[in-house]
């Protein structure tokens, strides 16, 4: 039996009585045997009070069932302080002893002939054969379009599955898009790979692009595409855009086109459907099952899209078939085709698995135990083959490598584990960055983990591969990513840190069967051996349930809201009963059906079922209501109209929580009015230092405005609940707060809002220990390169710095909407700032001039002085950039008189940025037909010099902003991707709007421009509407 248990702490704490930290006891008993089958301690703290906990427990479920056990919570430390909750068992069904396993026949291997395809069949040269599991599914896969969902163990060439319904695909329809789904980035780089060089090159040449967090790519790339290998995360994102229906400002705009086109969709490791990101999944299939029908009924031809689904051996394949479209039910002879499920012995390559427990409740004690029994059984089952040992941390790679040295140095053999020569490896150890790295491999030890420089990895892989080195000790998410099978495949220990619960929780047993999956290389080894080590009292689970393990579940209740909202944005919902109808789609309601106990249904008959699917609908549209994602309209339960927001609209654009977009529009109101008021306390005058006449001036906004703008921007970022799972581990509450004392800003925006006030030194464990905390520090060292306390917040910062782009285009998004407000103006241009500061990494202190080359600190000092000694009105790096070649270098040369300082080559870094002169300005308004309102028009043609960007040769990306310059209100905003040339745009805006500054002869917008790659080079134009 598998308990979820979610324990709420529901009491006020006050430090005086509860102190930092609150003890229970969790015990689940039998009261008819008087047996207790768990006992756990539980650990609430201050910190994270009143977040909730959740635990998973498994015990044994006897034959027939007790009618009810007991859930047991005890306080440690107050007295009377107990809740005995009975769990009734008489809903519960249990499922099928027997799982459904495909057995494997005894096929004579086909030879690759059998492709009738000679293009098709140099792909496979070197193998002559396929092996007994692809000939087995060569059929259906490449002669019909059914469904597949092929469960297999690891080292079965599941791979080769994907490809054989790829060529089928291409064959039959050569302008078909087949999207691959990897559940992790590095996997899909792996894949990216591998298949650019066999499917990109000679003689198929098709287009092969991975799409993951880390890349974009413009609507003509895609369009051309012939293999996308996705993360389900961006794959989900960019599929909303099917129907067209999203914003033409949105990163996903450019779902339409191609979506339509996708005939083949390949899920590897579909088996994650039951862990957290499983949710993504879910809505990927049902989507794309969604879709299929759609074009399948406007095409009038079968289903549209085929779904191949590769995963290891599970124990109910028979839900996840129907699911992705397999005949599970009917009795025709083409039932359950596509549908194999086969044992985990019919691995290629045999394997041996042996389970250790380990006594010890605390977990760094008892992983520092193992590792003498690593050695041993390293000597033991593979002393002169590669060996892989898997670990849960950074920390754990270095300390375990370290051991296994010692122990090795005791046996008199501390070079044991090296498969070369001493001088080639020391040779190799001096070009490695890692300090622990560069020690361990000269005893042919190596470690590797997400920490390590991209050289560093590249460097140890190799050497592994090679035989180089016969031992290396990895992170866990080595076992999805790159491809380093061993002989001997080492599990330490099966729990993992939980940042987000603070604790040590197992992994899912998925992932410790891709780790002993490593185990035996192909072409190598007869046989592979794995040894996993585990906590003692776990060490009978692992036994009975690492090759039969529990039914895989639904984890869409965890992203109900989102998933729904995306639907409703895009236009699939637009009911109660529509979303109903969209969960009928989904595994969730399969698995609801099947295990209603787990799901909270009372049964599984069809009237409960209803029942509770509705409920689940009804409180979903309730929260995504409150959080204003979605308008409901009153009337009949199942009948009400849902509609989306603008709010939902950015949640389901950005793939944002559902919560978040309320943050970012409360956070853009409080910016509204600190940027309000800090241009009311300094009297800016927005027009000073402009020229009449419709010319370009430098943008001169006071520093103490642009820094309030940018810290409070990216303090609200920061605040948003995309950040709630930010790790903080042990003890990082006092890096935190050293950190904090390193940066300009500190933990928070108040010094900066209240300069008046001394900076407050009391440090506040519990805001150190907040994630928002952290990652509001991290983004301050990042933009002022700070140095970080430990390695682990290079990673964490690389986290961060990832999301703000999404995170800050889905706010620009909610504040352009309403262009009434007064104020928006300023903020909108304050955007800009932002991205200027993020993608220059210069904070707003710096001087623009440090983004130049050949500018040190001394010549920008120096030519700062002269040049107020000269009373140049405007900005250096403008005066510059903003003259002739010639008449820059003058100018320098006049700043620098007296200093041996070579002025040519810093010319032309000068003149290696964006610059752009206007040609034409033209302003005028027309009454428009459809409306009678009139309409402002401002043409504007521009000559640029798109200079020598750091983008590689990228377009740069530039921002108009119009906006009144009395009530500073925002009128039309334009944003493209511009390179050397000229340029027309064309901005439209509200004439009558634009006008209430002044009388009918006296209307004045104002134009700013920014190029948001570069800092200084910000552009103000005053326009007079009647010249």
């Amino acid at each position: 039996l598998r308990f979820h248990i979610t324990l709420h702490p529901t009491w006020d704490w006050h430090s005086r009585w509860h102190g930092g930290v609150q003890g229970f006891w969790i015990m689940i008993e039998d009261g008819e045997n008087n047996r207790i089958y768990h006992h756990e301690s539980i650990l609430f703290t201050k910190r994270t009070h009143p977040e909730p906990i959740s635990l998973d427990v498994t015990i044994p479920a006897f034959n027939p069932l007790p009618k009810q056990y007991f859930i047991r919570l005890m306080s440690d430390s107050w007295v009377g302080v107990e809740q005995l909750v009975p769990v009734s068992f008489e809903d519960i069904k249990m499922p099928k002893q027997t799982t459904v396993h495909t057995d494997l026949l005894d096929l004579t291997p086909l030879p690759i002939t059998a492709l009738q395809e000679p293009k098709y069949e140099k792909l496979y040269v070197k193998y002559g054969n396929f092996n007994p599991i692809q000939s087995q599914l060569f059929h259906v896969l490449y002669h019909t379009d059914t469904p597949i969902f092929a469960g297999a163990p690891t080292g079965s060439g599941k791979t080769t599955i994907a490809e054989l319904s790829l060529l089928r695909m291409k064959r039959l329809h050569p302008k078909g898009i087949c999207v691959y789904i990897a559940p992790m980035k590095s996997l899909a780089r792996e894949r990216l790979k591998e298949w650019k060089s066999k499917l990109g090159c000679q003689p198929l040449k098709w287009n092969v692009l991975e799409l993951s967090g880390d890349t974009h790519y413009d609507q003509k790339v895609l369009n051309k595409a012939d293999i996308l290998i996705c993360t389900p995360e961006k794959w989900d994102l960019l599929s909303r855009g099917w129907k067209g229906s999203v914003a033409s400002d949105s990163n996903v705009s450019h779902g339409k086109a191609f979506v339509k086109r996708v005939r083949l969709l390949v899920i590897d490791e579909i088996h994650l459907l039951g862990e957290e990101r499983g949710a993504v999944l879910e809505a990927i299939v049902s989507r794309t099952r969604f879709i299929s029908q759609h074009m399948a009924k406007e095409k009038e031809q079968p289903e549209w899209t085929r779904i191949v689904g590769l995963s290891t051996a599970l124990a109910n394949p028979h839900d996840l078939a129907d699911w992705l479209g397999i005949d599970t039910k009917g009795y025709s002879m083409s039932s359950m085709r596509g549908l194999y499920n086969f044992r985990p012995s019919v691995r290629p390559i045999p394997m041996d698995v042996h389970i250790q427990g380990y006594a010890g409740k605390h977990y760094c004690p008892r992983m520092a135990t193992m590792n003498k029994p690593c050695h041993a059984a390293i000597k033991q089952h593979s002393p002169t083959k590669p060996t892989l040992i898997f670990v849960a941390s950074r920390r754990q790679t270095r300390l375990t490598a370290l051991d296994i040295i010692s122990y090795a140095a005791a046996d008199e053999n501390p070079k044991g584990f090296l498969g070369c020569g001493e001088d080639f490896i020391e040779a190799v150890a001096e070009t490695i960055d890692d300090e622990a790295l560069r020690h361990t491999l000269t005893f042919g030890i190596g470690i590797h983990h997400a920490g390590l420089s991209r050289s560093d990895r590249d460097t140890v892989e190799k050497l592994y591969l090679d035989s180089k080195i016969r031992v290396l000790v990895a992170t866990a998410t080595l076992a999805w990513g790159v491809n380093l099978p061993a002989h001997f495949v080492i599990v330490k220990g099966t729990e993992y840190f939980d940042g987000k619960t603070s604790r040590y929780v197992d992994y899912p047993l998925t992932d410790v069967l891709q780790m002993i999956g490593r185990a035996g290389r192909p072409g190598f080894d007869t046989e592979g051996v794995a040894l996993v080590m585990v906590e003692e009292s776990k060490k009978n689970f692992y036994k009975k349930f690492l090759y039969s393990p529990f039914p895989v579940e639904s984890c869409l209740a965890g992203k109900m809201c989102e998933n729904l909202n995306a639907e409703i944005s895009i236009g699939t919902i637009s009911s109660v009963i529509d979303a109903i109808g969209y969960l009928t789609w989904t595994f969730y309601s399969r698995r609801v059906k099947a295990n209603p106990s787990y799901y909270g249904a009372k049964s599984s008959s069809d009237e409960d079922i209803e029942e509770f699917l509705l409920g689940v609908v009804q409180e979903s549209l309730q929260k995504l209501e409150e959080h204003k994602c979605i308008k409901v309209e009153s009337g009949d339960e199942v009948d009400r109209v849902v509609e989306s927001t603008i709010l939902g609209r950015c949640a389901s654009n950005y793939y944002l929580l559902y919560q978040t977009p309320k943050q970012m529009e409360l956070g853009i109101r409080e910016a509204r009015k600190i940027i309000n008021a800090a241009v009311e306390s300094e009297k800016i005058d927005s027009n000073a230092a402009v020229p009449k006449k419709k010319q370009c001036a430098p943008l001169q906004c006071s520093e103490r405005l642009e820094e309030i703008s940018v810290a409070w921007i990216l303090y609200a970022l920061s605040n948003t609940h995309e950040f709630d799972e930010l790790p903080v581990r042990h003890n990082e509450e006092h890096l935190n707060a050293e950190l904090s004392e390193n940066v300009k800003w500190g933990a928070d925006v108040s010094a900066l809002l209240n300069p008046e006030e001394e900076r407050n030194t009391y440090v506040d464990l519990d805001v150190m220990a907040d994630p928002h905390t952290k990652c509001f520090l991290l983004l301050q060292a990042h933009l002022e390169r700070a140095k970080l306390p430990i390695s682990d917040y290079v990673n964490d910062m690389k986290t961060v710095i990832d999301q703000i782009p999404r995170l800050l285009a889905a706010m620009y998004y909610i504040a352009v909407q309403d262009l009434t407000i007064g104020g928006n103006f300023d903020l909108i241009c304050q955007f800009s700032k932002v991205k200027q500061v993020l993608n220059s990494r210069k904070s707003l202190c710096t001087d623009p001039l440090f983004q130049v080359k050949g500018f040190t600190e001394d010549i920008i000092s120096l030519l700062n002085q002269r040049s107020k000694a000269k009373k140049i009105a405007t900005p250096i790096l403008w005066s510059l950039r903003s003259k002739s070649k010639e008449d820059s270098e003058k100018l320098l040369k006049n700043l620098l008189r007296g200093r041996k300082i070579q002025t040519d080559k810093m010319i032309r870094s000068i003149f290696a940025l964006p610059f752009y002169k206007i040609e034409k300005l033209n302003i005028y308004s027309e009454i428009a037909k459809s409306t009678g309102r009139r309409i402002g028009k401002l043409q504007l043609t521009l000559d640029i010099d798109a200079g020598q960007s750091r983008n590689n040769g990228e377009p740069l990306n530039l921002v108009l902003v119009l906006g009144t310059s009395g009530s500073r209100r925002l009128l039309t905003r334009w944003e493209g991707r511009i390179h050397s040339g000229q340029k027309e745009i064309k901005l439209e805006f509200d004439w009558d709007m634009a006008n209430e500054s002044g009388s009918e002869d006296e209307g004045i917008v104002i134009l700013r421009s920014f190029f948001e790659e570069y800092r200084g080079l910000d552009c103000e134009i005053l326009c007079p509407l009647h010249s």
